[in-house]
């Protein structure tokens, strides 16, 4: 058996900031302007609405605030409610090799415990990147090739908790018993299956993942212990979660590789395996003439997972619709963009939406990769027209850039805050390593009067 556990743990305890490359410290602060848009896109849905009216009732004292509201609950409630807020658009970063999300969770738990005690802005990014890089390496450990796992198991519900409770051990100073019982406390409480995918319960395993990771940690620091090998363990997380797993991407090149890098940022508010569809789609419809009106039926060949986990082809509402290939094809041709307004339960109902996603063939294509993607168009007079994605953007060969992110922020936050607040903050979020009180930025921004009527 490879010892995992242990490594981890002596890494993190041991590791400094100023001694990561400055690519990585930049990551982590893209992941934290990411994940606070993204709380900011999603914090208003109803999903949030009824979540927080069952909460707010068994909340604790009043420590940290819930995004949106300018309500106060305690640290673990808030940073819940705020991880299921960067979910709720399915905006959130990904990691492409797993289809893991791993900045949100550790981000908005970081955020909330900034409100319960002063933390620095270098202490929380140290925290993130450390929280983010210990899901991303465990993702890898039992969903990317050779390691395997079903399809029906939520990468992010297992991995994410881990990552929460990692990131929260750092900034609480665990040392490195304390750390691996972190770990195991957030072994035991890891859970997450797609069966509620295109639902609410959807979102609550991200809030679910966010809540107990920081409670191992919480728990940890107390004394509170838990087994010696939670990671490799014969009834630990790589046995449970895959068959075979690949304890050694764990450890591989710890302190060298950032697997963290290999993280990206979602162009589009739907599930990633959806990008290449839309970006193909949408160069289809930039070309001159095109006419989505005469289209009389159309192929879209894609990854066999875009199948497995998003044919849709008449979601319900705006939750079914995140996860329905078909449904962001025929907005992305019908309205030649797609953002969060498309993914409204008002264009899912649409007449012409709806007529046009009947008239949508997906096929997977065992050889087609998956940020790629094909479109045949048979139009009503008999001819046809096609396109090909071999790239979509987000993807490593395209990914968003600084200013993709802020446009990105910008377009979530303004939905909530003043358009002056929002460059404000997106300027803060930005210059994160030189903050000296994190948790200001709640009282500034999301507090009181500081919420704007929008």
């Amino acid at each position: 058996m490879i010892e995992i556990t242990r490594p981890l743990a002596r890494y993190i305890v041991a590791s400094r900031l100023d001694a990561m490359p400055a690519q990585v410290r930049h990551e982590g602060v893209r992941a934290f302007v990411n994940s606070m848009g993204c709380v900011l896109g999603g914090c208003r849905e109803s999903v949030i609405e009824r979540a927080l009216a069952v909460f707010e009732d068994l909340s604790g004292p009043p420590q940290a605030t819930v995004i949106g509201w300018g309500k106060r609950v305690d640290a673990p409630t808030a940073a819940m409610l705020n991880a299921m807020s960067v979910f709720v658009h399915s905006f959130m970063d990904t990691h492409l090799a797993t289809v893991a999300h791993p900045a949100g969770p550790p981000a908005v738990a970081l955020f909330a415990m900034s409100e319960r005690q002063s933390v620095k802005g270098v202490d929380l990014l140290h925290a993130l990147i450390l929280g983010i890089e210990v899901a991303c390496r465990l993702a890898n450990v039992i969903a990317a090739a050779p390691a395997k796992s079903h399809v029906g198991l939520s990468t992010h519900g297992v991995t994410n908790v881990i990552g929460t409770a990692v990131a929260m051990g750092k900034l609480l100073g665990l040392d490195e018993q304390q750390m691996v019982w972190a770990i195991g406390l957030a072994v035991v409480q890891a859970a997450g299956i797609r069966s509620g995918h295109g639902s609410m319960g959807g979102k609550l395993v991200a809030g679910h993942a966010t809540r107990c990771g920081m409670l191992a940690a919480m728990l940890a620091a107390k004394g509170f212990t838990c087994s010696e090998n939670p990671l490799e363990g014969a009834k630990g997380y790589a046995a449970v979660f895959a068959n075979p797993p690949n304890l050694p991407a764990a450890v591989d090149r710890l302190g060298e590789h950032y697997e963290m890098l290999a993280n990206a940022y979602k162009p589009y508010p739907c599930g990633i395996v959806i990008h290449s569809s839309i970006d193909v789609c949408l160069q289809l419809a930039a070309e001159p003439g095109f006419d989505a009106d005469a289209i009389q039926s159309l192929q879209l060949n894609v990854h066999p997972l875009s199948m497995q986990l998003c044919d849709r082809q008449q979601p319900v509402d705006r939750m079914q619709a995140l996860v329905s290939v078909q449904h962001w094809a025929a907005v992305a041709l019908l309205f030649r963009q797609a953002g969060i307004a498309e993914g409204s339960d008002r264009v899912v109902h649409d007449p012409a939406v709806v007529a046009l996603r009947g008239r949508i063939t997906v096929r997977a294509d065992e050889g087609m990769a998956s940020e790629a993607a094909t479109v045949t168009v048979l139009f009503k007079d008999g001819s046809t027209q096609q396109s090909h994605v071999a790239q979509c953007r987000g993807s490593h060969a395209r990914p968003l850039t600084d200013d993709d992110l802020g446009v990105k922020f910008r377009g979530q936050a303004n939905m909530l805050l003043s358009a002056a607040a929002t460059e404000d903050l997106l300027g803060q979020c930005w210059r994160l390593q030189d903050l000296d009180d994190v948790g200001q930025l709640a009282q500034r921004f999301f507090q009181g009067n500081a919420l704007s009527s929008h």
